[in-house]
């Protein structure tokens, strides 16, 4: 039996929407191109339906996934019966297939209709297109505007995040998709542009802080100070730049913030748009520098270098270390200068040489009295290197190979 010619001519016009305009002469070759469609579409149809859902779900739209994959069940609905078979009548197949339509869609205008629109959606899949628009979100999801100022960019940044919720339009509109994506490239643009100009003004602002701060004589005496390798103080630089991170984040480092902001909203230096640079007084930093070199001029001061020093200065008599062992450490003004990388490469290599450490008979005995086995002079040995780490207490880098006991009365 052959079909009759109105549902002829409603098989041309379906093939035409699959791209298939040859001339069709053969009943049965005509039911052989459907179950081809049939065979190509199911698949199609579940893979799209799976990442229709998995989408709605990233982008926090659950509730449009019924709209979304309606039309995509119905045709597949239609298809995933079972006597779509080569061997089947083609009359018989052509009708039932006929018959699904009208009782599904009503007409064939309706069906045209929708399967376009789902066309589209499988189209928009292969191109993986979701991708896209799950990389915007999360982009967009992050952004997060001062609340006061920018109402240029906050009023595209809200438009743009309250077009996901027309994204049944965006998967099966190629047009209204190529307009969401120009407003996202237009808005990325301005918001990068407007990002690196704070970001630039920013680091500027934090440059000259931090030139002013090291043109200071009192921060370049205690930078050179921290050279001193075997003088440790508590005051020293660390607990000033601690201080001074609380006010500022790191100098940025990133040479290619564009590209970092292609795919960030932010540069890993973690500068927010809107963030503003508030810059401690420099006269609060002053005495905590002079604190440090202080302590560390007391240090040096200290009796227990003075026999280094000395020894020093009597082949170097022109060093700038006898100031230094003379200088008031609560009067400072004027000597700051003094203390330059010389003299610091001077007391490195006064305190270099072999340390000469006094120990009296009596700090020894008291050290190690008690009774020692002969075999077990090892106890001696220990108890006398405690006492020479007590004596050596707040020198680093001083070795034992480097230290002459002098035993003293």
């Amino acid at each position: 039996m052959q079909i009759i010619t109105e549902q002829w001519t409603d098989f041309i016009k379906i093939l035409r929407e699959f791209g298939n305009r040859e001339e069709i002469d053969s009943q049965d070759y005509l039911w052989e191109i459907v179950i081809n469609i049939r065979k190509n579409m199911h698949e199609n149809l579940k893979q799209s339906i799976r990442i229709n859902s998995q989408l709605c779900y990233l982008l926090e739209e659950e509730d449009l996934l019924k709209d979304i994959n309606s039309p995509l069940f119905r045709l597949n609905h239609i298809f995933e019966h079972n006597f779509y078979r080569i061997d089947n009548d083609s009359f018989q197949g052509l009708k039932n297939f006929h018959k699904m339509l009208e009782a599904t869609y009503g007409n064939l205008e309706r069906f045209i209709q929708e399967l376009r629109r789902v066309k589209e959606n499988l189209s928009f899949i292969r191109k993986r297109y979701d991708r896209v628009l799950i990389e915007i979100y999360k982009y967009f999801k992050q952004i997060s505007l001062p609340p006061r100022g920018y109402e240029d960019l906050r009023k595209d940044y809200s438009s743009i995040l309250g077009k996901f919720k027309l994204l049944n339009t965006l998967l099966t509109d190629p047009k209204a998709y190529h307009v969401f994506m120009e407003e996202v490239d237009s808005f990325k643009k301005r918001y990068i542009t407007r990002y690196k100009e704070e970001h630039q003004y920013f680091q500027q602002e934090l440059d000259s802080f931090y030139y002013e701060l090291h043109s200071l004589p009192e921060y370049r005496a205690l930078e050179n100070l921290s050279k001193i390798r075997m003088v440790k103080v508590a005051y020293n630089l660390k607990p000033i730049k601690k201080y001074i991170d609380t006010f500022f984040p790191e100098k940025c480092q990133v040479n290619n913030l564009d590209e970092v902001l292609d795919s960030e909203i932010k540069c890993s230096c973690g500068f927010n748009l809107g963030d503003i640079l508030t810059i401690p007084s420099l006269k609060k930093i002053k005495p905590m520098l002079r604190k440090g070199i202080i302590e560390y001029i007391e240090q040096l001061q200290n009796k227990r270098f003075k026999a280094l020093f000395m020894n020093y200065l009597s082949y170097n008599n022109e060093s700038s270390i006898s100031e230094l062992l003379e200088v008031n450490p609560e009067k400072l003004n004027g000597f700051l200068e003094y203390i330059d990388e010389r003299l610091i490469r001077e007391i490195n290599e006064a305190l270099s040489n072999t340390y000469p450490l006094k120990i009296s008979f009596d700090e020894l005995a008291s050290a190690v009295a008690g009774t020692y086995p002969v075999g077990q002079l090892d106890l001696l040995y220990k108890k006398l290197t405690r006492l020479i780490e007590e004596k050596t207490a707040g020198m680093e880098e001083i070795g034992f190979d480097e230290i002459a006991i002098n035993l003293i009365k």
